[in-house]
């Protein structure tokens, strides 16, 4: 059965940058990531977005069940806040765990988890990527909780 852990960072390092106009918001950062040999970290990000594709998570009678069906914003929003952490994939693949919330230009909050390849930046989004140069984060499939989830261990 999974449990709660935690590990403290050595040194930590921060890499600030931002995304050009038409830049996928997860790819991109991802881009980066492999720019400066990062393969585990912490996200953070604001800017704006020319569309959106997330999911929701979804409960059956309160059981978990994943996430739903891909919804999508077909018009420009300003990203409020994006945060989630970059990983390694149970392939050993650079990944990245992503929730944010964005606005709509009549107030509309709506929020999620985003879709890698589906969130292109419309003028910028400037983010922060903080990482444990001695810390690695992988996430693969916890066979009893029936969800990928993200373990972190020393490397």
């Amino acid at each position: 059965m999974r449990q709660s852990h935690s590990l403290k960072a050595e040194k930590n390092v921060t890499v600030y940058g931002s995304l050009a106009a038409g830049d996928d918001l997860i790819e991109g950062i991802l881009t980066e990531c492999r720019k400066h040999g990062i393969t585990s970290g912490k996200v953070s990000s604001i800017g704006s977005l020319k569309e959106v594709g997330y999911v929701l998570f979804e409960t059956i009678d309160g059981q978990p069940t994943g996430y739903g069906k891909e919804l999508s914003i077909d018009r420009p929003v300003e990203l409020l806040n994006g945060s989630g952490f970059i990983c390694l994939d149970e392939h050993g693949e650079l990944d990245m765990h992503l929730h944010g919330m964005v606005v709509e230009e009549d107030g509309t909050i709506k929020a999620g988890h985003f879709l890698r390849g589906k969130n292109p930046a419309l003028i910028t989004v400037e983010f922060s990527i903080t990482y444990g140069e001695d810390i690695e984060a992988r996430r693969m499939l916890d066979q009893d909780l029936g969800f990928r989830v993200i373990n972190f261990a020393r490397k």
